[in-house]
């Protein structure tokens, strides 16, 4: 699990209290079967990483500056809500726990381009992330 100095860990409390998540908060996203893994605990699977994003985010843990996720690392973009625009045919929706991508190093950062929902972009230092089914709780 990659280190985080004290002005990240800083930075990453203001972001999730401004944001109101806690380690307990789930974000969505729809992804392709192919990506996803079994795992040994009924209903959870891992969702594999991105390792070449090309969403646009903000990285408020350096200066603010809009960048390209490729730049920030390996990961995927979720959104807050479970009812949203992005369902389309063939895709499995899936939740994550905030804590299960804190406990192994992640960060979040807020993307820039999407304007219909709050989305935020998840790095995932370990290349995957455990996800369960998004209508289960």
């Amino acid at each position: 699990m990659p280190e985080h100095d004290a002005g990240t860990l800083a930075k990453l409390d203001e972001v999730m209290r401004s944001a109101g998540f806690t380690g307990v908060t789930r974000l969505y996203r729809h992804t392709l079967p192919e990506f996803l893994a079994d795992t040994d605990d009924p209903g959870v699977q891992t969702l594999t990483a991105n390792s070449d994003p090309s969403e646009s985010v903000v990285d408020v843990y350096a200066q603010g500056h809009v960048s390209v996720a490729v730049h920030i690392g390996p990961g995927l973009a979720f959104v807050e809500s479970p009812n949203n625009q992005w369902q389309e045919s063939g895709r499995t929706a899936v939740a994550v726990r905030l804590r299960d991508v804190l406990d192994q190093g992640g960060l979040i950062y807020p993307v820039e381009t999407v304007i219909t929902d709050r989305v935020w972009y998840l790095t995932l230092p370990e290349g995957s992330v455990r996800v369960s089914d998004a209508t289960s709780s």
